[in-house]
């Protein structure tokens, strides 16, 4: 699976574990640090369940622990042995299955999500993160996400309208602030960038990784 797969500019998949900058989720139902433990004793036990690796990939990436879900990504990749489409389509159809029954299912509507971008479907991966904003309207990282499909549709100013969203309901995630820099960058507005990536480079560890980025 390439980098691109988590959806997000590569500056994504350098946050530290434990740098989740992540705000809590407006599914109130979902325990997350729950189903982590739950899915990582699973796989202490059956380490080639790839399934449950996705499962727990899908878990971090909600939680904003990017480089943890690239991980259990790369791991699904190399036990699936390059077999990816038929795992695919069963992820697909199985979610859309539980979705008929339970709608405001985040996870699954997560593990529907990432799929359909593996498949090349963008349109129905921005349609389903859509459908997951509706149900967590505050959440940082589902705005990260559906912002991420529109700027890679072309639609920059509309990705800036909801990383602004994300920014506003977690401050703390230095990641939106720092792909908010580039955006505003991008599009000549300098003084709003450079508010940005201070606010970003408050966190040394992504400070760190971008002027590591510059010297290569």
């Amino acid at each position: 699976m390439k980098t691109g797969l988590l959806i997000l500019p590569a500056v994504l998949l350098a946050v530290p574990a434990g740098s989740t900058g992540a705000a809590p989720s407006a599914a109130a139902t979902t325990d997350w640090q729950a189903l982590t433990t739950q899915y990582t004793q699973v796989l202490v036990r059956h380490p080639s369940d790839v399934h449950t690796r996705y499962n727990l990939a899908m878990v971090y990436a909600h939680e904003g622990r990017v480089i943890d879900g690239w991980r259990e990504l790369q791991a699904v990749d190399r036990h699936l042995e390059g077999k990816r489409e038929p795992f695919t389509s069963q992820v697909i159809r199985e979610s859309r299955t539980v979705l008929t029954r339970s709608p405001h299912d985040v996870l699954t509507r997560y593990r529907l999500a990432f799929a359909l971008w593996f498949r090349g479907q963008k349109r129905e991966t921005q349609q389903e993160f859509e459908r997951i904003v509706a149900l967590e309207p505050t959440h940082s990282w589902s705005l990260a996400y559906l912002g991420y499909t529109h700027a890679d549709a072309g639609n920059l100013d509309h990705a800036i309208v909801l990383w602004e969203r994300g920014s506003k309901a977690d401050p703390a995630n230095s990641v939106l602030h720092y792909v908010l820099g580039l955006g505003h960058t991008r599009k000549g507005q300098l003084k709003k960038a450079a508010a940005h990536f201070a606010s970003a480079y408050k966190d040394r560890t992504l400070y760190e990784y971008v002027k590591g980025q510059h010297k290569k």
